[in-house]
């Protein structure tokens, strides 16, 4: 049985986090330097704003962060984030975005579907929705731009990653300490767009 209020479940109400995916990022930046001061980064599925809030801390006052979700977020803090209400799927969601800044230097998303407590259905879910955000991302990176995104893991995994080694000169999968034991969520970590056509 997973205990919520574990240690990061504390961690995060003391320092003023959302939730505990405030780690999870925080880690994967410090292994993967995937975002740095003053850059673009895009939030593809923001709700409920938990990665907004590292993101602001971690491009300082000379970046943007543009957070996108079907859902309203509460306490969005910091002039340098944006919140667009709009669907991914949607023309005008990505002309939205582009208004802000023509070119990211990376795409993150810690979004997932509704669970159904089956595992192949939620996994096969799961990889729907990082399929469009993976679309959308392509669509907004700069050339050798990077792509950081959670998937609820299963059969079609591999398959996956074997596409996206095709866009990206490097993929590489982990699993943050922050992450449930009983989770079968991973996060997927794509360098370098090879090409922003595709």
């Amino acid at each position: 049985m997973y205990k919520r209020k574990d240690g990061y479940y504390k961690k995060a109400k003391q320092e003023g986090y959302s939730s505990r995916a405030a780690y999870k990022l925080k880690e994967i930046n410090d292994k993967y330097r995937l975002i740095k001061k003053g850059d673009v980064v895009l939030d593809a599925g923001c709700a409920p704003g938990g990665w907004l809030q590292v993101l602001s801390e971690i491009v300082s006052e000379n970046g943007k962060v543009i957070g996108v979700d079907i859902l309203d977020i509460k306490n969005v803090r910091g002039k340098n984030v944006t919140f667009i209400k709009g669907d991914l799927t949607k023309p005008e969601t990505l002309d939205g975005v582009l208004g802000i800044a023509d070119k990211f230097d990376t795409v993150v998303s810690d979004a997932a579907p509704n669970t159904t407590g089956q595992r192949i259905v939620d996994h096969s879910n799961s990889l729907e929705l990082v399929r469009i955000i993976c679309n959308f991302a392509k669509r907004v990176l700069k050339l050798n731009g990077n792509f950081l995104f959670k998937l609820f893991d299963g059969e079609d995994r591999d398959e996956f990653v074997k596409e996206l080694k095709e866009v990206f000169s490097s993929v590489k999968i982990l699993r943050p300490d922050a992450t449930r034991k009983n989770s079968f969520e991973i996060y997927v970590i794509c360098q370098g767009l090879k090409n922003g056509k595709q």
